[in-house]
């Protein structure tokens, strides 16, 4: 397991928010469990109303919890959304913010999605099946893990383990620092190990 701390874009501060941490963990079939976990100020942050469970689009325009997969030296990626509504999103990319359907094909299993909040602030688990990340060798996957943030004004931040550009985009590739096999993180990235 491997806690790792997100950070802000420089240009979408969120001051109200005190901490926003996710724990990564494989699973012994070779899925992937994340628990993000944000301590803020109590009604800092709008969040979506609990949905019935089924994939939606455009989540990302309010408190969403990101994960993208890549294969080492392959410029394909895949992109999965979270919801604290519970409703979730996966798409399939063959290059930079190009959509390819086949990627994700044949659709594999929906993250399955807990959340809960507490007075200083809220938690959601994602757990992909080993089915919906490429199927390569653990230790060739590369993550990237994001959040955006919805104040509660409606302002949105965007969090990250790292950022690789002057507005903040999730997509690029060298922000996709963590190795799905041990969990080793490429370059100077806060994080913890042994969670």
């Amino acid at each position: 397991m491997t806690r790792v701390q997100l950070i802000p874009h420089p240009a979408t501060p969120m001051p109200q928010v005190s901490s926003l941490a996710v724990v990564l963990a494989a699973t012994g079939d070779g899925g992937l469990t994340a628990e993000f976990d944000c301590r803020c100020a109590s009604g800092a942050l709008r969040l979506p109303q609990a949905r019935p469970a089924a994939a939606a689009d455009e989540l990302w325009r309010h408190t969403c919890c990101e994960l993208f997969a890549g294969i080492a030296g392959d410029a394909a990626y895949r992109e999965y959304n979270c919801s604290p509504s519970g409703q979730w999103a996966m798409y399939g990319f063959s290059v930079y913010r190009v959509r390819d359907a086949a990627e994700l094909s044949p659709a594999p299993p929906a993250p399955r999605i807990t959340f809960s909040t507490d007075a200083q602030g809220w938690t959601l688990q994602a757990r992909l099946d080993a089915l919906a990340l490429p199927g390569v060798a653990a230790a060739r996957i590369e993550i990237g893990v994001a959040v955006v943030l919805e104040a509660a004004d409606g302002t949105l931040s965007y969090w990250a383990l790292q950022h690789a550009a002057a507005q903040p985009d999730f997509h690029r590739r060298e922000t996709f620092v963590l190795r799905l096999g041990e969990f080793e993180l490429r370059g100077n990235e806060r994080h913890e190990t042994g969670y």
